[in-house]
């Protein structure tokens, strides 16, 4: 566009807004001048840096009437048709003014961008159902802002130490590109005198095409480092966001208080819909996201991931609050859900803590219902006054760690899926320890079977047994408190049906111990033959007559252990009935066990399995008569008929639960 034609849409600009107003400030003129200019502001302070401590609307109580613009003055420029028409399609710029009165552009239609940087509006600004290509408010300070059912072409910013002491109400709006808060502070906080305050950004039923950023700000040009900072309830319920919601690095406050109407909640969030992730993390090397009351994202639908990471939540329930640190209940995650720590290059000090980027909840976490199409992260965060609940929430595989777990009965896992264990410990007994800090209160059998599944499909099929053992000690610990001493049998024995193989060993055993016990009592004379003749011929010649059946000590013994196992021992040899003195015999001097035998010492070689043999009476001592040492002990018939009645006994136990464990009639799953 021409100069001389510029020239002109200034000229009639003026006199038209001479004509409306007489008695224009120099900041009013300024605008005048720049509103038909292609992307020229109105520098109404000393200099166009926002880093100008004169630019600081927080002090335009100092500032001069010749920084003031009218509210009405702007809403002429947007409403007069023949002025509207004379703004440059880059729209009104403004940096550096007072707006005083009442801005109220509701309802107004303009085809290009409203900006006001480093502006202060002393009064509220109503922009409802307004129609604007963008709104830009960087840097400016208000009171109220009321955007609801606003339609913005591009991007409203809200950012780079933007402030509102007041709601700031975007319900309803239609942003379609960025909703950028990052760097902002919005403060309208519960007080008893103010029914209005309590709710400092209400954006119910938006729909931001691009972003939303309630994040740190970083300028550009500077070191110095600003969260996003909220005081009062931030409510985005059911809002439709086609790209990120990004919280990290944000402060959120709006802590319960007594004898205040406060809500509780940081961050409502409930039903909101994110095309990409949300993230109540770290950023740009700075402490985490942090709030104080409760934030909510129930019924959230979101597809990217849901990140955490280095977060601090604030919501016991000893405070006055609900309890709720974060609540996402039957969200659905298609990405991850993180809450890894990493502590910070420089950690914060902030209201009295200091925050190093290490998550931390002191209030419940909820993931109930929530399906995770990710993994959930739990690696290295701090759950120590924390309810972790995990109830009915699924995921595609879990990673954990072993530090700063819940406290005992703070851990809910009923329903509780997962593919797989990607990282964390893989012990059993470490992954059996996360799942006793569940509450005691009610046996819960899924956390076990789970597990147990896990393990079974990784290939760990002694980790799944383990497991399953440990679910039936719990079960019989629960359920049956006063008869869980006459349940150890069966875990013992047979490890509840899950370990028949126990079984089978404690029956060998058991044969062993009767192969040593028997072996010793026939070298004592405590077994002997059943059938009188042959008893009488033992009696007086210390051996069975040659026709009759030999005693084999670890046949018998076998044949007792095991039912309706007849091997022909049990009916042909037993304990000796008679009460009476030992049996003693005279050994044949040709007989090798003689004492009247050449004593010829074992090589060394074998000396000391040679005597281990004859300790343990599996072989005669010569230069004792017969009986080894232990043999010398106490082998009456009655023990010998107690211990035959127990092994029998045993050895129907056994190998009932044996059978009973490989066909799985035992097993509870």
């Amino acid at each position: 566009m021409a100069g001389d034609q510029l020239q002109e849409y200034e000229r009639r600009l003026e006199e038209l807004a001479r004509a409306r107003f007489p008695n224009l400030t120099r900041s009013e003129l300024r605008l005048i001048h720049s509103a038909p200019r292609p992307g020229e502001a109105a520098f109404c302070g000393p200099s166009s840096s926002d880093d100008d401590p004169e630019n600081d609307p927080s002090r335009s109580d100092a500032w001069g009437r010749e920084r003031e613009i009218g509210a009405d003055v702007v809403r002429w420029i947007l409403v007069d048709r023949r002025a509207r028409d004379l703004v440059d399609p880059q729209g009104l710029r403004v940096h550096g003014a007072k707006i005083v009165g009442q801005l109220y552009l509701s309802h107004i239609s303009v085809s290009f961008p409203l900006c006001f940087w480093q502006c202060a509006l002393a009064e509220d600004a109503h922009l409802r159902q307004m129609e604007a290509a963008a709104l830009d408010l960087r840097g400016s300070w208000t009171r109220a802002l009321d955007v609801e059912g606003a339609r913005v072409k591009g991007d409203v910013f809200l950012r780079d130490r933007f402030c509102a002491r007041g709601p700031v109400r975007l319900l309803a709006a239609q942003i379609r590109g960025d909703l950028d808060c990052s760097g902002g502070r919005f403060l309208n906080p519960s007080t008893e005198e103010s029914p209005e305050s309590g709710a400092a950004i209400i954006a119910d039923g938006i729909t931001v095409t691009g972003q939303v950023l309630l994040s740190s700000f970083s300028p550009a040009t500077a070191n110095q480092k600003s969260p996003f900072h909220a005081e009062g309830e931030v409510r985005f319920l059911q809002a439709q966001i086609g790209m990120n919601f990004d919280c990290s690095g944000g402060v959120f406050l709006n802590p319960a208080r007594p004898r205040v109407s406060a809500s509780g909640k940081a961050l409502s969030a409930d039903g909101i819909s994110v095309k990409g992730q949300v993230l109540l993390s770290k950023r740009n090397g700075m402490a985490g996201f942090y709030a104080e009351g409760e934030v909510r994202l129930p019924d959230a639908q979101i597809d990217g991931s849901l990140a955490c990471d280095g977060g601090t939540f604030l919501n016991p329930l000893n405070a006055g609050g609900s309890g709720k640190a974060l609540w996402v209940e039957r969200a659905i995650i298609k990405g991850d859900i993180s809450f890894r720590s990493d502590d910070a290059p420089h950690p914060v000090s902030f209201r009295g803590k200091v925050l190093t980027g290490q998550f931390r909840a002191d209030g419940a976490v909820s993931l109930a219902g929530t399906r995770i199409e990710g993994n959930l992260d739990l690696r290295k965060a701090l759950f120590k006054n924390t309810q972790l609940i995990l109830e009915r929430t699924s995921a595609t595989s879990f990673m954990y760690g072993t530090a700063n777990w819940p406290t005992q009965g703070n851990l809910f896992l009923d329903g509780f899926v997962y593919g797989r264990v990607a990282d964390g410990p893989r012990a059993t007994e470490v992954m059996l320890k996360w799942l006793r800090l569940q509450p005691e209160e009610v046996f819960r059998q899924q956390p076990y079977l789970q597990l147990a599944k896990v393990l079974r499909e990784a290939g760990d099929d002694d980790g799944e047994r383990q497991v399953l053992v440990a679910m039936e000690d719990h079960r019989w610990r629960f359920d049956h408190p006063w008869l869980y001493p006459l349940g150890l049998p069966l875990k013992l024995t047979a490890g509840y049906g899950y370990r028949p193989l126990w079984a089978f060993w404690e029956i060998l055993g058991l044969s062993a111990l009767g192969w040593i016990i028997y072996r010793r009592s026939y070298l004592a004379g405590k077994m002997v033959p059943t059938d009188k003749d042959a008893y009488v011929s033992f009696k007086q010649d210390d051996r069975p007559p040659a026709h009759y059946i030999r005693f084999y000590p670890l046949v018998y013994s076998v044949e007792n252990s095991l039912p309706l196992v007849k091997l022909g021992q049990a009916d042909k040899w037993q304990p000796d009935p008679d009460k009476g003195l030992p049996h003693q015999t005279t050994l044949p001097p040709d007989s090798p066990d003689s004492p009247e035998t050449p004593n010829t010492q074992p090589k060394p070689l074998f000396r000391r399995f040679n005597g281990f043999l004859v300790f343990f009476g599996l072989q005669k001592n010569a230069r004792e008569q017969r009986r080894a040492r232990l043999s010398r002990l106490e082998m009456s018939p009655t023990f010998l008929r107690w211990f035959l009645w127990f092994q029998i006994l045993l050895g129907w136990l056994l190998a009932t639960l044996f059978l009973a464990g490989v066909t799985g009639l035992i097993r509870k799953e």
